[in-house]
């Protein structure tokens, strides 16, 4: 089998030079804890080119049941966030910098206070005391072509689950205020509702937290101060082509805006 950092420098060069998802699968299948292998090398790289910083925070995928029983996991799937891709409230992008642009309306934890693998396992109290609010937010994805329903989900967790960054509000409430299940989401696309829903978080947005802080630990890495997390999708994945406007708002929790030029 071709070692982890080879197919990392593969994704990498993927990257730059913007060519479609290619899983480079294995016989037998790769495993969730190789595919997290890859996207630590993978991230090393990035890093190293110094254009996307560090890592501002994670995503967390497929955190329903529904979603885990399809990709036939035991538990969500993660990826990194990284800095330049992060941005408050607002962004402004180039349409024409991504293959296949998408996103999902996500409420986002911003992280205060770093948690660091050595004082794990940590409580959803422990976790909460952590958090400096919960805001609306949106998960920036290039999908690059990728057959998401039929794709081996651990090919998709190498490659960081088609993250490209994420909005991210300011304000919002603290974790003892949240309700999840009253949150009224709406999304806009150059001005019509595209998607409506209520209590649409697929995972209580707390013990989505709590999870990945465990699972980070659990893999050495820690959830720092600073970082934000986005805790699971309101809606399918929405494409968008060329330019226009997105906006999400989330009842109490605020309102973020992306804005694709030509």
């Amino acid at each position: 089998m071709t070692n982890a950092a080879e197919v990392a420098k593969r994704i990498v060069q993927d990257l730059k030079t913007g060519a479609p998802f290619n899983g480079y699968g294995t016989t037998p299948a790769r495993s969730v804890e190789q595919a997290y292998e890859i996207q630590d090398f993978v991230t090393s790289d990035l890093i190293e080119t110094g254009e996307l910083g560090a890592v501002g925070g994670w995503k967390i995928a497929a955190n329903s049941a529904a979603l885990m029983e399809r990709f036939k996991l035991d538990e969500p799937a993660t990826g990194r966030v990284f800095s330049a891709q992060c941005h408050s409230d607002t962004a402004s992008l180039r349409a024409d910098d991504y293959i296949e642009f998408a996103f999902e309306p996500e409420i986002a934890a911003l992280i205060k206070t770093t948690l660091d693998p050595a004082d794990a396992p940590f409580t959803a109290e422990v976790v909460a005391s952590a958090i400096d609010g919960f805001v609306a937010g949106i998960e920036l994805l290039d999908m690059r072509k990728t057959d998401m329903p039929n794709t081996h989900i651990p090919d998709a967790i190498a490659q960081n689950i088609s993250n490209v960054g994420a909005v991210c509000g300011t304000g919002g409430v603290a974790p003892d205020q949240l309700d999840a299940s009253t949150v009224h989401t709406v999304v806009t696309i150059d001005g019509d509702v595209r998607h409506d829903v209520t209590g649409g978080a697929p995972q209580d947005p707390l013990a989505a937290v709590t999870w990945i802080a465990n699972h980070l630990a659990a893999r050495g890495l820690k959830l720092a101060a600073g970082q934000v997390v986005l805790c699971g999708t309101h809606s399918p994945i929405l494409l968008k082509e060329g330019a226009g406007e997105i906006v999400v708002e989330m009842s109490g929790l605020g309102k973020v805006t992306v804005t694709l030029t030509a």
